[in-house]
């Protein structure tokens, strides 16, 4: 029996949190390393971040005769072929969704979704309860921790007091962005408003950090985020993403 496809979404509604960076890393991760059968759905509009870097990862693969050759290479020792990322609106999102289920021959593990910045978006808070788990990354800037304590007290909220069954299961922060460097003061206070209000926080810290900045380039052979590569090896030291990938992979039950 197929085991039922998992809908995740990495989602803020401030921009610059590192969402769009961070979801097609883990779908790289999990789809190259993990040998998980994944999908992107990119309704984050206007941007479509993700699916352009696709397009953009394409072209840049087309005029670099060593990542054709590295691609090439890849696919004839892990046999996988890059996941599909689609381009939608919300209203359309959990409908494509479906039918890149439906179409594949094999089972489809994951879908992650790309979510807009604002819940204002139509068709968007519909898509948000039918996600299995949202993850929501925070970064140490009041603005930043305002608006996402909102939101996810508003999703609860609703949540709560909702009489229909929703498929949401749970919604988690994580830290994103850390910088030991900075005063551990508001770190400190936000954990324990989370412990107090009993919301969940992944004990994983993704540092700030220029690796995950590294995209591909005509120039850059060694990458790690990208839509065809998985983050490579070398830059995978202190980055904190295979921690951060097992503790999600856990708690999903992935």
């Amino acid at each position: 029996m197929n085991k039922e496809t998992l809908y995740i979404a990495i989602s803020n509604q401030k921009g610059g949190v590192g969402k769009s960076a961070l979801t097609t890393i883990m779908a790289s991760y999990l789809h190259y390393n993990n040998m998980k059968n994944v999908a992107i759905i990119d309704c984050d509009y206007p941007q479509h971040s993700i699916f352009r870097m696709r397009n953009s990862d394409i072209e840049t693969i087309n005029s670099n005769p060593e990542l054709q050759v590295a691609l090439e290479r890849q696919l004839e020792v892990t046999n996988r072929k890059a996941y599909k990322i689609i381009n939608a609106i919300p209203d359309k999102a959990l409908t494509y969704a479906q039918e890149i289920i439906d179409s594949s021959a094999e089972n489809i593990d994951l879908i992650l979704f790309d979510l807009p910045g604002t819940v204002d978006s139509s068709g968007i808070l519909n898509v948000i309860f039918n996600m299995d788990y949202i993850f929501v990354p925070i970064i140490a800037d009041k603005r930043v921790l305002q608006s996402s304590l909102t939101f996810i007290m508003s999703v609860t909220e609703y949540k709560r007091a909702s009489t229909l069954p929703l498929r949401l299961k749970d919604i988690i922060m994580f830290w994103n962005k850390v910088d030991k460097r900075e005063s551990t003061e508001l770190y400190d206070f936000f954990n324990k408003l989370m412990l107090a209000e009993n919301y969940r926080l992944l004990k994983t810290q993704l540092p700030d950090t220029k690796k995950y900045n590294k995209e591909l380039a005509l120039d850059r052979n060694i990458v790690f985020r990208s839509t065809f590569f998985p983050p490579d090896k070398k830059l995978l030291k202190y980055s904190n993403l295979e921690e951060f990938v097992s503790e999600i992979s856990k708690i999903i039950n992935l």
